[in-house]
């Protein structure tokens, strides 16, 4: 009997997993595509690249403003009404905005206001979908999901930009849309059938949510105490931050100056080096899995992040060798490459540890919380780094960012070998 019931369990859990797979494949790259072609499209009719960033400015600033309200809602509501509801949402905008296209002309305001929508549906998805995930799967397949869904983030990444240049060059901009209609609207119909409740415990904790009458703010502050009063979970969240502190100060800002600038790479050397950072997160979201299982999870997450400040340290040595261009491609290359695998071994286990640890009613608040704080660093350290090469040597500015991160790792590696000390010392007592 009980066989027969894990046995149908690993049933459901593949699946979930299926259907898990092409709808969120489907609505992250409805939503990427759509992204970088509107930009594209704003670009065509205006002419001024002021008005294209704008466009790419919007599909972030819902994400920042949206994701608190997003994880209050995800913990007050069934996961699946969340899910569903906003890849339908999607597609009656898309179906509405084709309908509008075919009678007058995709202005600006209509073009903004669509953007707007669409990344804050995509926003309440993605906050629904990583709170629902421990009950999708059996904790031991948790961190298989988590790899899953990093592949298609990483994959999105590549392929938005790729087809989303193909579609505007090929393809009518009102069929496009109406394309994309039918896309979100059959990945919602593909997540209704997802088992959202798989995982027993979170059964009784939907139940809990539900019969909640906690007032919205109430439920943000309940959010951010257990944030802000658990050690283990601000550990978490600074290394996240160090991270995305370092990629902005460190990589983002020097690393196309250095490459186009000073050493005046060849444009498509830039794109290829640009192009070896999705290949090492695919790469490492492949191979993430088989790590964690020799490597425990905090150690792994807290040594790449070493490892990227180390990597990102190295970004101004062309400068200073002098290489020649065939070499400054190999070693950027190599060194996104290195990057993105190191970047997949530190998102999946973060993400696996904290939807391990935070309780399955507060995990749509908190990790909307980090998701939102986090996203803020980011143009932050972009802005101070953008400000420092006019003051600074520009090989000192990665080495800047790079000591930050990589003494914060040493740190934590230090507490953690610590903790792990202490513990063995208490259980030689008890024995």
């Amino acid at each position: 009997m009980e066989a027969a019931i894990k046995r149908n369990i690993s049933n459901h859990e593949r699946f979930n997993f299926y259907l898990f797979t092409s709808g969120k494949a489907v609505s992250i790259l409805g939503s990427s595509i759509y992204t970088f072609a509107i930009g594209l499209y704003v670009l065509k009719i205006t002419g001024s690249a002021l008005n294209y960033a704008a466009t790419l400015m919007l599909s972030i600033i819902p994400m920042v403003l949206i994701s608190p309200i997003a994880g209050v809602i995800a913990d007050r509501i069934p996961k699946k009404w969340l899910v569903v509801g906003m890849d339908l949402l999607s597609g009656v905008l898309f179906a509405v905005l084709y309908f509008y296209a075919l009678t007058m002309t995709l202005n600006l305001a209509i073009i903004y206001i669509s953007t707007v929508l669409l990344n804050i549906f995509t926003t309440f998805f993605g906050i629904g979908m990583e709170a629902a995930k421990p009950s999708l799967v059996t904790s031991e397949r948790l961190i298989k999901l988590n790899s899953l869904s990093k592949l298609i983030d990483s994959s999105a990444s590549i392929l938005g930009p790729i087809i989303g240049g193909m579609v505007f060059a090929l393809v009518n901009i009102r069929l496009f849309i109406l394309l994309n209609a039918f896309s979100f609207i059959f990945s919602a119909v593909t997540e209704w059938f997802i088992d959202y409740d798989l995982n027993e415990d979170e059964v009784e904790n939907e139940k809990l949510v539900r019969t909640s009458t906690k007032a919205f703010s109430m439920d943000l502050k309940e959010g951010w105490n257990f944030f802000s009063h658990n050690r283990s979970i601000l550990e978490l969240f600074f290394v996240f931050v160090s991270l995305n502190f370092l990629l902005g100060f460190s990589v983002n800002v020097p690393a196309p100056y250095m490459i186009n600038q000073l050493l005046k790479m060849p444009s498509t050397s830039f794109g290829l080096i640009n192009s070896m950072f999705p290949v090492g997160l695919i790469i490492g979201t492949l191979t993430v899995e088989k790590v964690m299982r020799k490597i425990e999870f905090r150690k792994l997450l807290i040594s790449m992040n070493a490892f990227i400040a180390f990597l990102a340290g190295l970004i101004g040595l062309p400068i200073v060798l002098n290489l020649g261009n065939n070499k400054n491609l190999i070693f950027y290359a190599t060194i996104n490459i290195l990057m993105g695998i190191a970047i997949a071994y530190v998102d999946v286990p973060i993400m696996t540890i904290l939807q391990n640890e935070i309780p399955k009613k507060l995990l749509g608040r908190v990790l909307s919380l980090i998701m939102s704080l986090v996203k803020v660093i980011l143009p932050l350290a972009i802005i101070s780094s953008g400000l420092l090469i006019g003051i600074l040597p520009i090989v000192v500015i990665p080495i800047m960012g790079a000591s930050i991160a990589f003494s914060y790792s040493m740190f934590l590696l230090v507490q953690l070998k610590k903790q792990k000390n202490s513990t063995l010392d208490e259980k030689t007592k008890i024995a």
